[in-house]
């Protein structure tokens, strides 16, 4: 049990210190991914199910990673989305890499109706706070890291880590 708390701590902890930084700034650090490729290899040792399972889960952090640079060079995705996407998929196996990914793309959705509207109604001389002034005045950007984070916090649950971690597998 005391592993799963661990989990808890370091992903969630993670992608919620992103998603703030990404909203608040719209930059997220590079020790926020660091920290979860680690805390992955922290917490693999008490969940071992076997080599074939560990090369699964480098295996699809490395696909998440290129697919995060193509879209990164495609003018897609920011950089720090792309290691954050990239650094959180370590964690995953191929079957939740397919919810993680629903998740995302639907938050990602919401929140794209949600600046669009904002942008278009909200008058943003009102808003007092600078990063939210940033927000909806800057149209090309969109802190993706809010939906990643999303993503994330829904697919952990029933991930096959997190579940080997607290005995359901």
């Amino acid at each position: 049990m005391l592993i799963s708390l661990l989990i808890i701590i370091i992903f969630a902890g993670c992608m919620l210190v992103a998603s703030w930084n990404d909203l608040t700034t719209m930059t997220i650090p590079n020790w926020i991914s660091l920290v979860l490729v680690a805390g992955f290899l922290l917490v693999t040792p008490f969940v071992w199910q076997g080599w074939s399972v560990f090369g699964t889960h480098i295996l699809v952090g490395l696909v998440c990673f290129g697919a995060g640079i193509a879209m990164f060079a495609l003018g897609w995705m920011g950089g720090g989305d792309a290691k954050l996407l990239a650094a959180t998929s370590f964690w995953w196996v191929w079957a939740d890499l397919v919810p993680y990914l629903f998740y995302t793309a639907l938050a990602g959705g919401v929140l794209a109706l949600f600046l669009i509207f904002g942008r278009k109604y909200l008058p943003v001389r009102v808003l007092t706070l600078a990063w939210m002034h940033r927000l909806f005045k800057d149209e090309k950007r969109m802190p993706y890291g809010l939906a990643l984070a999303f993503g994330a916090l829904a697919t952990l649950p029933r991930s096959d880590l997190y579940l080997n971690a607290v005995g359901l597998m």
